[in-house]
């Protein structure tokens, strides 16, 4: 809200004279009522995303599934909350620049509500936390507001929020003044027309009563509960995920981390606080920014505790932490108190600090270090189940049949009734789906998308612009394969330095022709790189077939050239359908570039078959060696990518000379024109005599036996890297992994857990790093131990597959019911 205000008071004076109202009120629907059922109308504030008001719209909406639906601006994309609801709406829904600017016409809603014809109806529903209370009812008509809050800012809030927005003195503060003097005047007048008030928690209770003189029902709101699941196995970093804005208290909490060097914080959300925030972090705090529910998930059930520091209405992450049976550390104030189990109760599930200072925070997290409180994750979990769905669609019927005991209801379902899996329906028309990839070289994106298509159910086809081992081994399994003459892209470079020659624009013509002919009789394509992205975006839009794109690269100024940056950016934003990213690294790059809704983006962490390496679990370490003719008792330690220098094999080479006693083995090849890097790579080797240390193995088809052959798996990478698919498979064929501190590596490695972490570029740490595991095998074997763990617990292959495949046919369906 940093700005809105200035935005509200200058947009009213320009937008006087639209007072137009947007047609008609739809009329009650012709369905077969019950004696005594009402007609029933559902008044919303403004319908333009899904967030925790509109989970309640959503819970009241299948409580009375009838119902109509009124707010002053609907511009919804998904509509399935709404049960493909259209709301009947305002006048403000045509005023320039409403999609995305509706809160610059705040001082208009007042009278934009009041236009809303409900005269139709028996019963009227709002779910108010700023003007939807206020509509007009008569005096037969019965109406129910549910109250996530008086309207904040014109009440106990105006001076906080006069503050943020730099209205404290001058014109225009005096002007937001009278228009917030206004606002409390209608909020009071108005909530005399409703007949009864349910407020969201107690504390929300006790502000209706201090604004309204009324009293009210407490129904707190619901949580989807069943979205999360809980984790008995805590980790040993502490979470807090929010909006930044000034009264989340973000800041304070990383202050007090700041003051902890020895506890790790993890932190994700984003905002206007952002940079205030990133300058109070140390080492020990990770920023992740904003992170799509996947990543926030997995965050929130590893973490030890969940640290809140608001006073909130209510506080759904506080619950939602508890359902992943997560204990919280909460500022004891607003609705932390109802939803938080402290030490005065029998089954503790957190506990509270008392000001809103790092020191408080710090004495808290203390506190529940000492171990003098124990918390169990059933408990946590138990406590959450108060604020389910099901809990609250139960209070609402049972408290609106008590105060309008005329109304006749319609009965609850027994239970929530989910819908069909969407890939059963799809399967049985046959799910059909175009995989396009630029490569027929084995790289890491190739292998990850060998997993998806090999193992997807369906009609799978697949479409490369060059041939090889890919095509082969897409073959092997069974998967139709088209390959396409690419060679003119061979130019096209990551930077952008290459320029399209008339050559490469006519290679890709003929691959648009190539891959739009297969796309016709597709439900989705499925792109996995940058350049297969770019054609079957466009194939895609010619076609009318929807566009996934299964990014597996950081898009950023260190990787991408500007102008490959901007052909990503727009085909992104106009052409696409949905974005899977293969880490929270992926993910924040490609949302900083294209503003991507989160709606559109998934964070899926690649799955890696352990088949592979337990295969070969009994052969012995020296009959491998002896198959890649290595020594048989050297401490090898293996590098394992393409040789490029952005993955820093030279980084190793490097600490091989202050590491006399280790050998460096690199299995991979120059695959992209950076033949001269390998070159560079083996004059080194010469010029230092390291011809008996160092062993270019090349490419090679058996990873799994290439890794057991050696004694540490390193990851060297000198730039942030998208995921990092050979530290997964380090952890399975049970090596020591050491790895760079930078990307997607962070949301595989916790440092000194299961695996090492090193600064990028840094040969002299990595020697020391490699010298340390070389002496010390207890700690080798822990690192095995709990990287094997992490590995087949979080990044198998079921639950990767299963993932990608949902997104294609949620894709695939949303394109049928539009088209």
């Amino acid at each position: 809200m940093s700005t809105e205000f200035e935005d509200a008071f200058v947009g009213r004076a320009k937008t006087r004279h639209f007072l137009r109202d947007d047609g008609p009120a739809p009329q009650p629907r012709a369905v077969t009522r019950q004696p005594g059922m009402p007609r029933v109308a559902i008044v919303h504030d403004w319908l333009v995303t899904y967030a925790g008001a509109e989970r309640v719209l959503e819970q009241i909406i299948a409580c009375f599934p009838e119902a109509d639906i009124f707010s002053v601006v609907d511009f919804l994309e998904d509509r399935s909350f709404l049960r493909g609801k259209q709301a009947a709406t305002s006048f403000i829904q045509k005023l320039p620049f409403a999609r995305t600017r509706y809160r610059a016409y705040l001082p208009l809603m007042p009278l934009a509500i009041e236009q809303l014809d409900l005269s139709g109806y028996d019963l009227v529903i709002s779910s108010s936390h700023a003007v939807a209370k206020g509509v007009l009812t008569g005096p037969d008509q019965v109406h129910v507001s549910y109250v996530h809050s008086p309207i904040r800012y014109a009440w106990d809030l105006q001076h906080q929020y006069l503050k943020q927005s730099n209205l404290t003195a001058g014109a225009k503060s005096l002007f937001a003044r009278l228009i917030l003097h206004y606002m409390r005047n209608w909020d009071i007048r108005t909530s005399n027309s409703v007949n009864h008030f349910i407020a969201n928690s107690d504390f929300i209770a006790r502000r209706i009563h201090k604004v309204y003189r009324r009293t009210s029902k407490v129904i707190f709101p619901p949580v989807d509960v069943a979205s999360f699941e809980v984790c008995e196995q805590k980790e040993d970093f502490y979470l807090t995920a929010s909006r930044m804005v000034p009264y989340k208290k973000i800041d304070l909490i990383v202050e007090a981390f700041a003051r902890m060097p020895g506890r790790k914080l993890v932190v994700i959300g984003e905002g206007p606080d952002m940079a205030k925030i990133r300058a109070k972090a140390t080492p020990n705090v990770e920023i992740m920014g904003y992170q799509p529910f996947a990543v926030l998930h997995d965050r929130m059930r590893r973490a030890k505790a969940f640290v809140f520091a608001a006073e909130e209405d209510f506080g759904i992450s506080v619950v939602e932490a508890q359902a992943c049976g997560t204990p919280v550390i909460a500022y004891g104030k607003g609705g932390a108190l109802e939803t938080v189990l402290d030490a005065s109760h029998e089954r503790p599930t957190g506990l509270f600090f008392n000001s809103q200072t790092p020191q408080a925070i710090i004495d808290a997290i203390d506190a529940f270090d000492s171990g003098a409180l124990t918390f169990d994750p059933a408990d946590c979990r138990a406590n959450a189940e108060r604020f389910s769905n099901s809990r609250f669609r139960e209070a609402l019927h049972a408290h609106i049949s008590r105060m309008a005991p005329q109304f006749v209801l319609p009965p609850l379902p027994v239970e929530e009734a989910p819908e069909p899996p969407a890939i059963d329906e799809m399967q049985q028309a046959g799910l059909k789906v175009l995989a396009v990839d630029q490569s027929g070289a084995l790289g890491g994106a190739e292998l990850s998308m060998l997993e998806v298509v090999k193992n997807m159910r369906g009609d799978v086809q697949t479409v490369l612009f060059d041939d090889g081992p890919f095509r082969i081994a897409l073959e092997a399994v069974g998967v139709k394969v088209d390959v396409l003459d690419g060679k003119s892209l061979d130019g096209m470079r990551k930077d952008g330095k290459a320029r399209p020659g008339m050559n490469m624009l006519g290679g890709m013509l003929k691959l648009l022709r190539g891959t739009l002919e297969r796309s016709r009789n597709a439900d989705v394509i499925y792109v996995n790189t940058q350049r297969a992205m770019v054609i079957g975006a466009i194939a895609g839009l010619i076609s009318r077939r929807p566009v996934v794109w299964h990014l597996r690269d950081i898009v950023s100024e260190e990787h991408f050239g500007r102008t490959q940056l901007a052909v990503i950016k727009w085909c992104t934003k106009l052409m696409l359908e949905h974005v899977i990213a293969n880490s929270t690294a992926s993910a924040a790059a490609v949302t900083a570039l294209t503003r991507l809704r989160e709606e559109r983006l998934d964070v899926v962490f690649n799955g890696i078959s352990a088949e592979p390496f337990t295969d070969i679990e009994a052969v012995a370490q020296h009959e491998l060696r002896a198959r890649f003719g290595l020594p048989r008792d050297a401490f090898l330690v293996g590098c394992f990518s393409r040789l490029a220098r952005w993955k820093g094999q030279h980084v190793l080479l490097e600490a091989l000379l202050e590491s006399p006693d280790m050998h460096a083995v690199l299995v991979g090849a120059a695959l992209f024109g950076e033949d001269a890097y390998e070159t560079e790579l083996r004059a080194y080797v010469d010029e230092h005599g390291l011809q008996d240390r160092v062993h270019f193995l090349g490419f090679q088809d058996d990873i799994a036996a290439c890794m057991k052959a050696v004694d540490v798996v390193t990851h060297t990478s000198i730039m942030a890297e998208p995921f990092g698919r050979v530290i997964i498979e380090g952890m399975l064929s049970k090596r020591p992994v050491v790895a760079t501190r930078a990307g997607g590596v962070m949301d595989i490695v916790e440092d000194g857990e299961n695996g090492i972490l090193c600064s990028p570029g840094d040969a002299a740490e990595l020697a020391r790093i490699l010298d340390r595991l070389r002496k010390n095998q207890p700690l080798r074997e822990r690192l095995v131990e709990q990287g094997y763990e992490n590995a087949t617990s979080r990044f198998g292959t079921e639950r990767y597959v299963e993932s990608v495949e949902k997104i294609l046919v949620d894709v695939a369906e949303r394109s049928r019911k539009r088209g």
